[in-house]
């Protein structure tokens, strides 16, 4: 995958890409003169949850994440708690 700002492209580094075993419902884009952000949102095949990966474009590097759950000991039971989880 390749990100096209300005009519300068930067490639996706294969591990923010390796977690995309499914289908997308939803897929957003922001971003300004100091940056591109990407959130895609989907159903993974081999789990039951959906799965959020952002992909920000900060100038010449690439950052990437997944939002996982992490909940707890404190929290209330219906309480969903995420992080974001480095992927490189």
């Amino acid at each position: 995958m390749r990100i096209e700002q300005n009519g300068q492209w930067t490639d996706v580094p294969n591990e923010c890409l390796s977690v995309f075993p499914f289908g997308e419902d939803e897929v957003s884009l922001s971003g300004d003169d100091a940056g591109l952000g990407i959130a895609i949102i989907g159903k993974p095949t081999e789990k039951g949850e959906r799965l959020k990966v952002s992909i920000f474009k900060l100038h010449d590097e690439i950052l990437c994440s997944e939002v996982v759950r992490c909940p707890n000991v404190g929290d209330p039971p219906d309480y969903i708690r995420e992080c974001a989880r480095d992927l490189r």
